[in-house]
């Protein structure tokens, strides 16, 4: 039995590991099956394909993505799509561009309350990935405005809070209609987070999201067999991972989760048709 990690992060998004450190950290854990689903960015995959190969890890293309539904941020994993789908490439590339005018006005908004950060900072704790508020954070940390990164979105980076700015997304059904089309499946990250958590994710399963993450560090087992029940009866399937962000957020580890391969049988079906073909 192979085991997976579908939900990670490296600093093509806002993790700090680099992806051969993802890929070295999951054969040293015994993780067969991994998925880096960097924010609005597959960067992370094309950099690493051919090294995973060579250290036997299934990597699976991936990208956590953000969706409005009825006001609210829904993150979406979407998973096993065509990697060099040019229609998905210019759209995550368009989101891409909207984080870093959303970390830009996040910035002027700190500074003009007397807080000593820097876009330049902030760009050199993003490199080349997709700019979001954990970079932000970050430099409220070093300038020790802040002790942690949780404090930051707290006091500065949550809705309501003096510098959070909203950010573009997609819709759901333009989401699903690019991801489907190039060959994708999708899977609601981590369900408990939302409000009306259970109403928001029947509505988006109901929209044609396949699966929902009921493997998760914040999906406790009462969420966990609750969401499971609800997959069953809306003949959807289930995806799990850590969520690891790497140093940022320490609560989280790659292979915390693990994942059975049979549990992901669609993914799985997904990528060998695509190697076949």
């Amino acid at each position: 039995m192979r085991y997976a990690d579908l939900h990670l992060h490296t600093y093509h998004s806002d993790g700090t590991r680099s992806p051969t450190e993802v890929i070295d950290l999951a054969v040293k854990l015994d993780l067969q099956i991994i998925a880096i689903s960097d924010h609005d960015n597959v960067a992370a995959f094309h950099e690493i394909r051919d090294y995973a190969a060579e250290r036997a890890v299934l990597l699976i293309p991936a990208a956590e993505l953000s969706a409005n539904h009825s006001g609210v941020d829904v993150h979406i994993l979407a998973y096993a799509f065509d990697p060099d789908d040019e229609r998905l490439a210019t759209r995550l590339a368009e989101l891409r561009s909207a984080r870093a005018r959303r970390g830009e006005t996040m910035v002027d908004r700190l500074r003009a309350l007397g807080y000593p950060i820097t876009l330049d900072r902030v760009k050199e704790l993003c490199g080349d990935g997709a700019l979001g508020r954990p970079h932000v954070a970050r430099a409220l940390v070093e300038q020790k405005v802040v002790s942690s990164v949780s404090e930051a979105f707290d006091r500065f980076l949550k809705p309501g809070k003096p510098g959070y700015v909203g950010k573009e997304s997609f819709e759901v059904s333009e989401l699903l209609k690019l991801v489907h089309a190039s060959g994708g499946l999708t899977s609601v990250a981590h369900p408990t987070l939302y409000p009306r958590q259970q109403t928001i994710v029947r509505e988006v399963l109901e929209s044609g999201v396949d699966a929902i993450e009921v493997y998760h560090p914040d999906v406790d087992s009462g969420s966990r067999t609750t969401y499971q029940r609800i997959a069953r009866e809306m003949g959807k399937f289930v995806t799990g991972g850590s969520d690891d962000h790497g140093t940022v957020k320490k609560a989280e580890t790659i292979g915390s989760i693990r994942v059975p391969e049979n549990l992901i049988e669609p993914i799985l079906a997904r990528v060998s048709d695509r190697r076949a073909g």
